[in-house]
């Protein structure tokens, strides 16, 4: 049965990928790292043109106690267009996934980027900030990686909470079968836009699993190699249980001045960052607003992505 459904993951990618775990609760990577039962193929994903998507909980994700309504888009003909494009915004997220989006094999640095959409802890703009990312990173020979982590949130207090725990497993878990995805473990980034930059620093600076351990792949760093920070959506240089200190992976932060308070808040991070001597880059363009992703416009601000090629290089995770 296991080959059957092999054959047809590797046919139809990552949709059909999705409606076979979801009906059949077939969790790719579940059991421990390099577990020789694991049943994806270690050259399936790197032999794969389409991109492929994976449960990263072998079960139900930690403290989901009940069940949410069926995931839909929430985006309608009223909904706020970013570059005079519709944007797919995602809620009802109770089955946490990550989806692998592999660069040409001639191209391919080893390097991957996970990327956690923003969308206020309550959607998920999954294209935006998602998949149009992931395309980018192809482009640059990155493997991307789009998590989409559960929304809406369900913790009143720290309402990252879900987040973080699903960005932390995800890193652990890409770390853990890093051979088998074909990228290289030590240069593994996790990037996020507003909230999901938010769930990205917090998954750098704390140094406490948010979940107990549920498998051998929580035995894994949960810590990425490097961060992307654009247009974080609230502040976490003070959030409780935050750590700086000079073992803390390079930030690249990008965001606009005329983003409400959001500019302080990584200005903020940028001084703990320095104080702390972490390498950082922080960009702060005049305007540009918020939400607004990769899709070009006039304005300098949607270039940022160049800057941040530029800034993998000098870091040493490009070529």
């Amino acid at each position: 049965m296991k080959q059957i459904l092999l054959i047809l993951i590797a046919l139809f990618g990552a949709q059909f990928t999705v409606s076979i775990a979801g009906q059949q609760n077939i969790d790719i990577f579940s059991g421990s790292p390099r577990d020789d039962e694991n049943p994806i193929n270690k050259s399936l994903l790197s032999t794969s043109a389409k991109p492929m998507t994976f449960n990263i909980w072998p079960g139900k994700a930690p403290g989901e106690t009940k069940e949410l309504p069926a995931e839909y888009d929430k985006t309608d003909e009223t909904s706020r267009k970013v570059a005079k494009k519709r944007v797919i915004r995602i809620t009802n997220v109770s089955t946490p996934q990550i989806t692998v989006f592999k660069p040409e094999p001639a191209i391919d640095t080893g390097t991957s980027v996970i990327i956690a959409p923003g969308g206020g802890f309550n959607i998920l703009a999954y294209d935006l900030e998602g998949t149009e990312v992931a395309e980018w990173l192809n482009s640059i020979g990155v493997t991307g990686i789009v998590l989409k982590y559960r929304v809406p949130t369900r913790s009143s207090n720290n309402r990252w909470k879900e987040a973080v725990q699903d960005a932390q497993r995800t890193v652990s878990l890409v770390r853990a079968e890093a051979d088998r995805i074909g990228i290289d473990p030590n240069k593994i980034g996790l990037m996020g836009f507003s909230a999901g930059a938010m769930s990205s620093g917090l998954t750098a600076l704390l140094n406490t699993r948010q979940y107990a351990p549920t498998d051998g792949y929580d035995q894994v760093s949960f810590k990425p190699d490097f961060v992307g920070i654009i247009y974080l959506g609230y502040q976490i240089h003070d959030a409780p249980g935050v750590e700086f200190s000079a073992d803390l992976p390079p930030f690249f932060m990008a965001v606009t001045h005329d983003d409400k308070d959001r500019g302080v808040a990584s200005a903020q991070l940028y001084i703990e960052l320095k104080n702390a001597d972490v390498p950082a880059e922080l960009h702060i363009y005049e305007s540009g607003g918020h939400g607004y992703g990769l899709r070009p416009t006039e304005l300098p601000v949607t270039k940022w992505n160049e800057a941040m090629a530029a800034w993998m290089k000098q870091i040493g995770v490009l070529e």
